[in-house]
């Protein structure tokens, strides 16, 4: 389905992701998973052609047999919200104020050449479809009108309007309450085809996914099935992450990674983690690879 190999991205000399390679397919739910600033969302904006001016993408991607990285912007118009296509992270923002929710929904079905009568009585099915109560009536209705979750199901709406065979979450559950993230994060698991979900939370990945990959400093230092990964972390920085995601006993300390991800283009050499790993050494002045079969890390200290 989708197939990324060595991507980087980069702004002017600052390189942002570094050599990014995974794999997701048909049917198959992975999560993304890291700290703020490890890269994630500049990765689902470069598979969607979609990253700022003045940044730039390299390496492969396809999704089938189509070029998603260097090629013309009409080209990827024809395969966006279409066969790839995405939900983005801010549902108060991410939908345009002056238009009828129905109408934006409808809009993603016309632009890939379905009738306008056929695409506004499909948007009502769509809205339907995401639990959206009185659907045509809502239809009407402009963003600001809205709660946050109903805001987060049109935006599904949207992403599911042309059947896509892949969709990619960026944080589609930041800005609800946990009630109406337990029902998109369910909602998202029936509706969704192949998924690529971006977070930060580790609960929300155990539930949703059944693959993981783990971005730090731009780069994938850890991957594997769900279950394997949770349980068994071998990167140091997955490690930290999960041990600082438990309860711990009250009075006790909860346990942190010390300090904090470097900014862009101030990684250190080698080991991505090194100034921030208690098992740094001068081993980890080289960059160690991401190896083994299934469950891969690029680490050269992992944890038992």
């Amino acid at each position: 389905m989708l197939k990324v190999d060595g991507l980087s991205v980069r702004a002017g000399s600052v390189e942002l992701v570094r050599e990014v390679s995974f794999a997701v397919g048909p049917g198959e739910r992975v999560g993304l998973i890291g700290e703020s600033g490890s890269g994630k969302s500049l990765t689902a904006l470069s598979l969607m052609g979609l990253l700022p001016e003045g940044v730039t993408a390299a390496g492969r991607a396809t999704l089938g047999d189509r070029d998603l990285v260097g090629v013309p912007e009409g080209r990827l118009k024809r395969l966006r919200g279409r066969e790839l296509s995405m939900v983005f992270q801010e549902p108060m923002t991410a939908l345009n104020p002056l238009m009828r929710v129905g109408t934006q929904v409808a809009e993603a079905m016309t632009l890939h050449g379905r009738g306008r009568r056929e695409a506004r009585a499909r948007a009502v099915e769509l809205l339907e479809r995401v639990r959206l109560p009185e659907p045509r009536q809502l239809a009407r209705a402009f963003p600001h009108q809205l709660s946050g979750g109903q805001r987060q199901r049109v935006m599904l709406a949207i992403a599911l309007a042309n059947e896509p065979g892949l969709l990619i979450c960026d944080e589609p559950t930041t800005a609800l309450d946990v009630t109406v993230q337990k029902q998109m994060l369910g909602l998202i698991a029936e509706v969704a085809p192949a998924l690529l979900f971006i977070t930060h939370d580790l609960a929300v990945v155990a539930s949703v996914c059944e693959r993981v990959l783990v971005m730090y400093g731009g780069r994938i230092v850890e991957s594997g099935a769900v279950r394997e990964v949770f349980t068994r972390p071998r990167h140091r920085y997955t490690e930290g992450l999960l041990a600082a995601s438990r309860l711990t006993p009250r009075g006790t300390r909860l346990p942190t990674i010390r300090g904090g991800v470097p900014a862009a283009g101030h990684f250190p050499d080698g080991c991505v983690f090194r100034n921030r790993c208690p098992h740094a050494d001068d081993r980890c002045e080289s960059a160690p690879e991401l190896t083994g079969d299934g469950h891969a890390h690029a680490c050269w200290h992992p944890a038992d």
